[in-house]
């Protein structure tokens, strides 16, 4: 049985039982207590980063009052990893508030732990000691890419990129590809510069005319063209690549999306990836390998992302994460662990649906939701991202890898939020119902019955998360579905030391015999709703106060009371027995709910109009269910609808926001008109979404104080 199968028998349940519930408003303390026993990150994939290495990083260090970019790093070089978590650093860097820019030497030694999916840290270059400024992220087709997201006490916002430097020569770079620029001119967000062009070597040195599509700040973040010519290239001995780029014809090369100069780029060892920059400026540039016959089936799977966006009055925003492709029909999942210095002050969690439409030459000629273009490589194993309408942004795309075992195996991609479907990279709450797969997991197939507590075996399968027995709910060979314990648990926010950032080791007992584990990190709540076609995309599971399911033919109503069912919300108060049913006197609330850490929004993208707030009337456990939340929201009298979804229209989109978490996944179809538009953005198809809204400020999290010096 699929998981949300179970979803639809519980909310036929609540439709024959339908409580009134009334919540409770009291404010209660803030989730506290120590946390559990520490786990140790997995670095069974360290022989994943093995050998010398190519890395480009761009970093941004300070801002100044109106938060526009001050101080820029850019490091390059040579990084060694040893396979066993050591790593060499001998390069180089420009800092535009040190020498007047001038190079400096960078040599430097670090550590790195790398997990058996690929996803781990590496120890920053920048501050190779500070914990706090561990660059997240994952290994996969043979580079590296991540971002440092846990830094809160200083500016530190950056993209990282190291990939195996393989030896071309002049002749043998024939392939034509795909580049992603983005460079912060003269070090400064004010003359930030994105695009997008091919490239198109011929074997003797030279590059063909190169058209850059792409956006200027200073041209109002309009869509702006350039074409170049007479652009050359030549490989040293060693592979190192250099590319001289003239001033496009009628434009200055201050204003050069892709700026003239000597520029320093390499081809990874498979010919599938190109990494490269200017040695003197602030710019990174990455590459894939052009292909024909590409499709919406090319983008499936999943693919660990590094990515770098700038929204200008907004400050610098970096992330790292996943996204998942289920489908192959245009239709993901995404999470980022994101870190927005400016307008949230911690990292935070988002987890939305995205919609992609590949042409045959694998690029997307129409934005994702967030902005962004895509161009992928060959088979679909990698892509580049820029962004557009105003969001300046590079990120790369890299497929994970392969993964097979034999006995009792856990995928090592294969834990979910049994709701969202939020992919590995998204963090664990205590309380959330999982689902794992894998192979030989269980000999049978079995479930609970709805209404009971559920056991802690079941089949004879137990699974741990740290070491303590999870409720389940249901077993097969290839999928098992269970509760996090709650007392795998994390302190709520703000919290000032990552450094400690805490993780679940999971593992599957199978009659006695144990599976691999599988190491992910947690965090106090990060919501996923359950929805009608057991996707995690398109309607949730949302409830009438008659019972009734909310549908397009029967939509909800502005200032209607209406019951939306989903997992992840974290601990509740009173507390209660793990797998245990939901109390109905007293209630068990969400501590995220009255601690006044929840909030929950109506985007109607029909009419432009969101952050839209619900009233919360109550979230905490579904009485008398094991392992199920419910959320009761009135939606908003005015701003909202009519949001019915068809086939050139969604339904408004129901965003929900904890103190550590922003989720946008499912659409609530309502009926009426809006009256008041909260807000003005772009429709929804290409728009940048909150919290990437320029301006947007997360609720709950203001901007830390932060020492303005130096301390790199």
């Amino acid at each position: 049985m699929h998981p949300n199968h179970r979803v639809r028998l519980l909310l036929k349940e609540k439709a024959n039982t339908q409580m009134k519930i009334t919540a409770n408003l009291a404010l209660m303390t803030v989730l506290g207590g120590a946390l559990a026993s520490a786990q140790n990150l997995d670095s069974s994939g360290n022989g994943l980063l093995k050998g010398a290495f190519r890395f480009r990083q761009v970093a941004i260090l300070n801002y100044d009052q109106n938060g526009f970019v001050t101080q820029v790093r850019a490091a390059f070089g040579t990084i060694s990893f040893d396979g066993a978590g050591n790593y060499s650093v001998a390069g180089n860097y420009i800092d535009n508030t040190k020498s007047s820019g001038a190079s400096q030497a960078l040599t430097v030694t670090g550590t790195y732990v790398i997990g058996a999916n690929g996803t781990g840290y590496i120890a920053n270059p920048l501050a190779p000691t500070n914990s706090a400024d561990w660059i997240y992220g994952a290994v996969a087709q043979g580079a590296f890419t991540g971002s440092t997201t846990e830094e809160t006490q200083i500016y530190l916002n950056d993209l990282f990129v190291a990939i195996p430097a393989g030896s071309p020569t002049n002749s043998s770079f024939t392939s034509p590809y795909w580049i992603g620029v983005m460079d912060f001119t003269n070090a400064s967000d004010q003359s930030v510069k994105n695009g997008m062009f091919q490239l198109t070597p011929n074997g003797s040195g030279g590059l063909g005319t190169i058209t850059v599509t792409g956006q200027d700040y200073n041209a109002a973040s309009n869509p702006v063209t350039q074409t170049t010519s007479g652009a050359t290239y030549s490989f040293a001995a060693d592979g190192t690549g250099t590319m001289n780029i003239p001033a496009p014809n009628g434009t200055t090369a201050a204003n050069a999306l892709f700026a003239p100069a000597a520029k320093t780029f390499f081809v990874s060892s498979d010919g599938n990836l190109l990494l490269g920059w200017t040695p003197t400026g602030y710019d990174i540039f990455i590459g894939v390998k052009a292909i024909s016959g590409a499709s919406n089936a090319t983008f499936q799977g999943l693919y660990y992302t590094g990515t770098i966006d700038d929204t200008s009055n907004c400050g610098v925003d970096t992330s790292s994460g996943s996204i998942w492709s289920a489908r192959g029909d245009g239709n993901s999942i995404v999470h980022e662990r994101i870190s927005y210095p400016i307008c949230v002050g911690v990292p935070f969690d988002y987890v939305s649906d995205n919609f992609t439409q590949l042409s045959g030459n694998g690029t997307t000629a129409n934005p994702d939701y967030s902005g962004y273009l895509y161009a992928f490589g060959p088979n679909g194993q990698t892509f580049v991202s820029v962004g557009s309408n105003g969001v300046f942004s590079l990120g790369l795309g890299l497929h994970s890898n392969n993964f097979s075992g034999t006995g009792v195996y856990l995928y090592p991609i294969g834990v979910f939020n049994a709701a969202s479907y939020a992919p590995i990279t998204a963090a664990l709450a205590p309380g959330e119902l999982i689902t794992l797969f894998g192979s030989n997991l269980a000999n049978s197939t079995t479930s609970v019955q709805g209404g009971q507590v559920f056991p802690t075996s079941l089949g004879g399968v137990q699974v741990t998360i740290n070491g303590t027995q999870c409720p389940i709910y249901f077993v097969s060979p290839n999928q098992i579905s269970v509760i996090v314990p709650y007392g795998t648990k994390t302190a709520s926010l703000p919290r000032r030391d990552q450094s400690s950032r805490q993780v679940a080791t999971i593992q599957v007992n199978n009659n006695g015999t144990l599976s691999n584990t599988v190491t992910m990190y947690m965090t106090d709540a990060l919501p996923g709703v359950f929805t009608q076609d057991q996707t995690g995309i398109g309607l949730g599971a949302a409830l009438h106060g008659d019972g009734s399911l909310i549908t397009a033919a029967n939509p909800a109503k502005p200032g209607e009371t209406i019951s939306v069912f989903l997992t992840g919300l974290g601990t509740v108060t009173p507390t209660i027995n793990d797998g245990a049913l939901g109390g109905t006197n007293p209630l068990n609330q969400a501590d995220q709910f009255t601690s006044n850490n929840l909030a929950v929004n109506f985007d109607d993208f029909n009419n432009n109009s969101l952050g839209n707030q619900a009233t919360i009337t109550y979230a905490g456990l579904a009485p008398g269910l094991a392992g199920l939340y419910q959320l009761n929201v009135t939606v908003p009298s005015t701003g909202v609808g009519p949001c019915i979804p068809s086939s050139t229209a969604v339904g408004c989109y129901l965003a929900i926001l904890t103190d550590a978490a922003y989720i946008e996944q499912v659409q609530i179809p309502v009926s009426g008109s809006s009256t008041a538009a909260a807000a003005t953005p772009k429709a929804r198809t290409g728009a940048p979404l909150s919290p990437r809204v320029p301006g947007a400020r997360h609720p709950f999290i203001s901007r830390p104080q932060r020492q303005r010096s130096d301390p790199h």
